[in-house]
């Protein structure tokens, strides 16, 4: 994730109503010819209708002042799975065990992206100071620990905070982090970030077995994520993640709207390099498309948007370009250049607002 150099946002602002540029028509000041011939009124060069406005009004001077545009930045809420089994070894022969990967791995996206994404975090269960496995506390589901925008350092200690024990309530879990969303009022898209070592195995498994109503449960409740306006990435973390049920990942990440491309839907690591790799790719793809302008355009038709000097098209069919959110006063970025932007190549972006177009 690298982060974009330069905003800046250059408005063309009406002030009068003088004319602006070079007025053709009849209108008020002139006659016909290029001096006017007449008196009050027919065709001249001083303005009415044609190229410049509608008839009988000049289009008002432009003046230039620069004002900021900033990136919104994208909620991005980790779930993460901290079960008994998250104490194992994420690969045979390795002696570091999955939360250990999980934890050092998350620490390098907070870092990556602090400033650029809003995070918080779920851990489940919500089930601490027990066995690895046998608990009263099993299959609780997790909890809102860190609500989204809480400091990286608060979030950071948290997750390094973690102890594997109980069940996998991941269905229950994901329902929590949809109802937290729907209430959420921040600007910004939301994103669930799901990284689980297994199958779920709760309420319905009470903590130890894999059950169809629960593997239900888990897809069903991110597609009610999606269907709320929330995508979900996941992430299978070690080699024996899948031995029950082949299909429920896979579902569940195209189900949540990010599905890589293959036979493998879901993001898989078996390592903490690995696991670190694919919160990269996560966290660039999570980076925000939207800019809100710090002042109200008085024309939001005669909008213009540049990267690095070159003209970004307008594109109201959200495909490829960009468009305006008079709503929110934002420009939404689309297709490849939206892609740009997460990707870190535009070094600066460009926007004119004005009563015609820019030179």
């Amino acid at each position: 994730m690298r982060k974009l150099l330069g905003v800046l946002l250059v408005a063309l602002l009406a002030f009068g109503l003088p004319a602006c540029g070079d007025d053709t028509g009849s209108g008020d000041d002139g006659g016909s010819g290029l001096d006017g011939a007449g008196t009050d009124g027919g065709s001249g060069t001083d303005g009415g209708s044609g190229t410049d406005g509608a008839s009988g009004t000049d289009r008002p001077i432009c003046d230039e002042i620069n004002v900021d545009a900033t990136r919104v930045a994208s909620n991005l809420l980790l779930v993460v799975d901290k079960s008994g089994s998250m104490a194992d070894p994420t690969s045979s022969g390795s002696w570091r065990t999955k939360m250990q990967d999980l934890q050092d791995a998350v620490e390098k996206l907070l870092t990556d992206g602090e400033g650029e994404i809003n995070f918080g975090l779920i851990a489940f269960p919500d089930c601490d100071n027990c066995t690895q496995y046998s608990c009263p506390c099993a299959c609780t589901p997790g909890r809102v620990e860190e609500s989204v925008g809480s400091a990286v350092s608060s979030i950071r200690s948290t997750v390094n905070g973690l102890v594997s024990a109980g069940g996998t309530p991941t269905g229950t879990t994901l329902q929590v982090a949809d109802s937290y969303f729907q209430g959420y009022a921040g600007e910004g898209r939301n994103f669930v970030l799901l990284i689980t070592d297994g199958m779920p195995t709760c309420p319905n498994g009470e903590g130890y077995e894999v059950t169809q109503a629960d593997i239900n449960l888990s897809l069903n409740a991110v597609v009610g994520l999606k269907d709320h306006g929330t995508d979900t990435f996941v992430i299978g973390l070690g080699e024996d993640l899948n031995s029950n049920d082949p299909d429920l990942l896979n579902d569940m990440a195209e189900a949540g709207g990010w599905p890589q491309a293959g036979a493998v839907k879901y993001y898989q690591a078996n390592s903490v390099e690995g696991l670190q790799n694919v919160l990269s790719t996560i966290g660039g793809l999570v980076l925000s498309c939207d800019m809100a302008l710090g002042i109200v355009p008085e024309f939001p038709a005669w909008l213009w948007v540049f990267f690095d000097d070159v003209e970004v098209p307008r594109d109201t069919n959200h495909a490829n370009g960009w468009d305006y959110d008079s709503t929110n006063n934002v420009i939404h970025f689309y297709g490849s250049y939206c892609d740009q932007l997460r990707q870190g190549s535009v070094e600066s972006v460009e926007i004119k607002a004005g009563c015609a177009p820019p030179d």
